[in-house]
């Protein structure tokens, strides 16, 4: 295997010679006339960036730094609570880490990202692969968080990207992760994070947009802004993964919330939370969930059971999704087929969670977008309490 190498312009950001078998650049996914989720201009993905130091090679353990300012990695188990607590549950590690001091010594937690190093180029030196010439510390963050600053990753035209990839230190069949984030009213590409797995694992993201997995190769589960409502953004899910839906030849990411009660609030942050289970049957999407929660409240849980829906190309609407690419591209009632979404999200078990990464991607304009308090672990983290 080559090394990776960094290829910089204004327009795209391309790496890993002779590593990368398909196209790094993803789809805008804003959907236009007949609920077309795929197309777009293309959004830019990091390649193998400047690398922090160490990092797992392939089905590694991680870098160094792999777990400071985290918990412990978790190993390669992949056991978490099932399903999820509620809110506020005495099961959540909120509940257990009250106003989260601490949250990072818990032994379910594989990751902790508290945003208070020194400088960018110290967290960047944790992850491994990043861009920080626009990430800055600065002194906003959310209410009750013991830190002291926050995560500010900009974009701009030229400067097109500001993220932080990190290979997890174990391989997982299921995982949690939550995160504060605040959002400003501004040009959105892919901003939000990202969470899946590559088989065999890698030290730098490759989304091969448009390019369907094979059920062995990689998963992809993002959330970020997608479609504009009057609260602001719409937030929705951005998956990649075997059973998705595809048009027209590609397949770029799935919609599938499509609820304009779910959007950014400019200026304000949020806490979001998802799960994310992987089928444990091969041949079917048995075992297979996917829960979203918003400040706590959840949105969605979806599994063999539900919810139902029908699909417009590649956007799946829940019988209350009142999105454009739902409501005006929709089937007429009597002409509507519904089903579950498929969470076949592997045929082959050795593909695992095994990366995250947190990216802000314009394709024009300036924007800018705050994380903070991020932790992925083996069970239900809560918001802080």
């Amino acid at each position: 295997m080559t090394r990776c190498a960094l290829l910089l312009s204004a327009a795209f950001w391309l790496g890993c010679e002779a590593m990368v078998t398909g196209p790094l650049d993803g789809g805008a996914g804003g959907g236009s006339a007949g609920g077309v989720v795929a197309g777009g201009t293309a959004g830019n993905s990091s390649g193998g960036g400047s690398a922090g130091a160490g990092g797992g090679a392939s089905g590694g353990t991680g870098g160094a730094g792999g777990v400071a300012g985290g918990g412990a990695a978790g190993g390669t188990a992949g056991g978490a609570t099932a399903g999820g607590s509620t809110a506020g549950g005495a099961a959540t590690l909120s509940a257990r880490f009250p106003g989260d001091v601490g949250i990072g010594s818990a032994s379910t937690v594989v990751w902790h990202e508290p945003f208070e190093a020194a400088t960018p180029q110290a967290i960047g030196a944790r992850y491994d692969s990043s861009r920080v010439g626009q990430l800055t510390l600065v002194a906003d963050r959310p209410a009750g968080s013991p830190g002291m600053r926050s995560g500010r990753f900009a974009a701009s035209t030229g400067q097109d990207t500001s993220d932080l990839f990190k290979r997890l230190p174990g391989d997982f069949d299921e995982l949690f992760v939550r995160y504060y984030v605040k959002y400003e009213t501004a040009p959105y590409h892919h901003s939000g994070l990202w969470m899946g797995g590559y088989n065999p694992a890698t030290l730098w993201p490759n989304p091969m947009a448009g390019v369907r997995p094979n059920g062995s190769d990689r998963i992809s589960v993002g959330f970020e802004p997608a479609s504009e409502t009057p609260q602001g953004r719409r937030l929705d899910f951005y998956n990649v993964w075997f059973g998705m839906r595809s048009w027209q030849g590609s397949s770029y990411g799935n919609w599938l919330v499509n609820r304009s009660s779910v959007s950014t609030r400019p200026g304000t942050w949020q806490c979001v939370e998802y799960h994310v289970k992987l089928n444990d049957d091969p041949a079917s999407a048995r075992g297979g969930s996917l829960s979203l929660w918003v400040d706590d409240a959840l949105v969605y849980r979806y599994d063999e059971s539900g919810p139902r829906g029908y699909w417009v190309a590649a956007t799946f609407c829940p019988s209350d999704a009142d999105s454009p690419n739902c409501l005006d591209f929709a089937p007429p009632p009597a002409q509507r087929s519904t089903s579950v979404v498929d969470l076949r999200w592997r045929t082959n078990p050795a593909l695992r969670l095994n990366w995250l990464w947190l990216l802000n991607y314009t394709s024009s304009g300036t924007s800018a977008l705050q994380f903070d308090d991020v932790v992925v672990a083996r069970e239900r983290i809560g918001c802080r309490r």
